[in-house]
């Protein structure tokens, strides 16, 4: 019997994941081990492999397809094994291309998983969350049954003026506006095929015909996808829904770089990033809403303090998170921010290592960075950026000195945080960093 090739679960937190693209195509010979599909979650790219020797018989899960987990992506089995009529497309008749009726999407089945899961885009979801709609109630239109967008807009329509969501898909495929039928009661289908004067038996006996889009790849193009196109998604998200406001602090390091220098002769060595990653915590605990973050219509008090630090590897950009960050010392820290380091750039970090920060770290002083403007990680509300520390004439006590100074930025959403409240933020986190001896 062929064996179920169906979407893993990559972490606690997954509900489901998107396939980014196959690496096998039906037909192709396959081992135990060998690399099937590539899915993608909101956080992490990971690789399905196969546990069985044997064909690739059926792929039923499309590439940009999302899915729940444990739902179906493919078949492997023996050559010619059937694999049963449910993995199978059905074909359209030829007849029904010639059909003079216009073309209707035939009625979508609703789809809930266990538990009430319903596959949904994120724009649906969103959409579902501010206008306060649940989600079982919206019919899919998408692939499969997926909610997309204007369901979820149609499904809204039908609240105001007491129609179907099935019948305002079709008002709305054949430009009719629901607000014009006069009928007693809920608006169905039926009223709306008759105010566009088709008969509904009619209706029914013809299939949808679509046509299959035709992906054309511009000049030099290569496909967003993989841990790209996650990024893309997550920073596109987090830039058109966030109302981003940014402080800058310009920070005195000389007695932070004093103390590292105490702690090296120690042979006990931390990094500026560790320092100021213990300080960013300490200032959280005292503004606990600086890291709250927004679920739909409601702030989110997070109870932990798990703070996220921004890697860079080879294609890309991944966020490990250091869990109750603010519970460890200095060297704890340390060592933590090696090894998840470590284990980002061997692409071995497990999806719980990539998930529930409150708060992110990017240092950019590295690269020479001076100044930039951070993006804050929905549903996180903060992010700091950290610019290089460089020599300057400053002004201590009437006397023109050179310390090293360092540009800190803070990026936040606006709708959580007050520019008083991030004002206090900075303020304070450069009193540590000044005085980091306080963090002891």
């Amino acid at each position: 019997m062929a064996a179920e090739i169906t979407m893993p679960q990559l972490g606690l937190t997954m509900t489901e994941g998107t396939v980014s693209q196959w690496l096998k195509h039906e037909g192709d010979i396959v081992k135990k081990g060998d690399e099937l599909v590539e899915i993608e979650t909101d956080k992490i790219s990971n690789i399905v492999e196969a546990h069985e020797d044997g064909v690739l018989l059926k792929i039923v899960a499309q590439e940009g397809e999302s899915l729940p987990v444990k739902a179906l992506l493919g078949y492997i089995g023996q050559p010619g094994e059937q694999i049963g009529a449910a993995a199978s497309a059905a074909a359209v008749p030829d007849s029904a291309k010639s059909m003079a009726a216009p073309a209707l999407r035939e009625a979508p089945v609703q789809k809930i998983a266990a538990g009430g899961w319903v596959p949904a885009t994120p724009y649906a979801r969103k959409l579902a969350r501010d206008g306060g709609l649940d989600l079982t109630l919206v019919t899919g239109t998408g692939y499969n049954g997926r909610v997309i967008g204007s369901d979820v807009a149609d499904c809204k329509t039908a609240a105001t003026v007491r129609i179907s969501p099935t019948a305002a898909k079709v008002a709305a495929d054949l430009g009719i506006d629901p607000a014009a039928i006069q009928t007693a009661g809920r608006i169905m289908k039926a009223d709306v095929l008759q105010s566009a004067g088709i008969a509904a038996a009619a209706v029914a006996a013809v299939p949808q015909v679509t046509a299959s889009p035709v992906s054309v790849v511009p000049a030099h193009g290569e496909k967003l996808k993989g841990m790209r196109k996650v990024i893309a998604q997550r920073l596109g998200e987090g830039w058109r829904n966030t109302p981003h406001v940014h402080h800058t602090v310009e920070i005195n390091m000389t007695e932070a770089a004093a103390l590292r220098g105490k702690f090296i002769a120690m042979d006990r060595k931390f990094s500026f990033t560790d320092l100021i990653i213990k300080a960013m915590c300490k200032v959280l605990e005292e503004y606990r809403n600086a890291n709250d973050s927004l679920d739909g219509a409601y702030i989110i008090h997070n109870p932990e303090i798990n703070m996220g630090v921004a890697v860079a590897i080879d294609g890309g950009l991944i966020v490990p998170v250091i869990k109750n960050a603010n519970q460890l010392g200095l060297m704890d820290i340390h060592q933590k921010v090696g090894e998840l380091a470590r284990k980002a750039r061997e692409h071995t970090l497990s999806p719980d290592e990539l998930s529930g920060g409150t708060c992110t770290i990017s240092n950019l002083g590295m690269y020479g960075c001076d100044h930039f403007t951070p993006i804050v990680n929905p549903p996180e509300a903060a992010i700091l950026g950290v610019c290089r520390t460089v020599e300057k004439a400053v002004v201590i006590d009437h006397q023109i000195v050179i310390a090293p100074m360092m540009n800190a930025v803070l990026g936040y959403d606006h709708r959580i945080i007050d520019g008083a409240t991030a004002g206090l933020v900075t303020s304070r986190l450069r009193e540590y960093l000044e005085n980091p001896f306080l963090l002891l």
